[in-house]
């Protein structure tokens, strides 16, 4: 039997596997977002929001989400900046993202998860009104932060540069 009539079967099969490692595609129309999650939290609610740990040692960015997604990524930023208005620019919330998690919304790093690295208990917070949303959904992280900034809690990232 000739080697040569695997290879294909072998890219194939290789190819099939790595692609069972990449997230799924990020909803392309983020006001179906919008319409899908919980509403804004009452004014007594969004009084007492808890903190975020700032991250004990920053982390340079380290990569780059694929293009596409960082296309999804940036979208969802701008359109979150508008509902939740802040004074940073979105390449600001762009830094942080990469600087505490390079881009990876399923990174976990102690007791951190997602695009921003929240604790589970800060997300499940009054102050957030996407915390029925999974903590590791990157949609609802990158809303969740600009409804954190426009609060004035930007001081909750050990990555912030103000």
């Amino acid at each position: 039997m000739r080697y040569t009539s695997l290879l294909p079967i072998c890219i194939v099969i290789l190819a099939a596997c790595a692609s069972k490692n990449i997230a799924p595609p990020l909803p392309a129309d983020a006001n179906q977002f919008a319409a899908t999650k919980s509403p804004v939290p009452s004014a007594a609610a969004a009084a007492a929001p808890t903190r975020v740990a700032p991250s004990a040692t920053p982390a340079p960015p380290t990569a780059m989400p694929p293009t596409a997604v960082a296309d999804q990524y940036r979208a969802w930023m701008e359109e979150a900046r508008i509902r939740h208005p802040y004074s940073e620019s979105v390449d600001q919330m762009w830094d942080l993202m990469l600087c505490e998690s390079s881009g990876k919304p399923d990174l976990v790093a102690g007791p951190y998860h997602g695009l921003f690295q929240y604790a589970q208990e800060t997300w499940q917070g009054d102050w957030n009104p996407y915390r029925d949303q999974p903590i590791l959904d990157p949609q609802a992280q990158i809303f969740a932060t600009a409804k954190a900034w426009h609060d004035g809690h930007q001081s909750w990232w050990g990555c912030y540069r103000g």
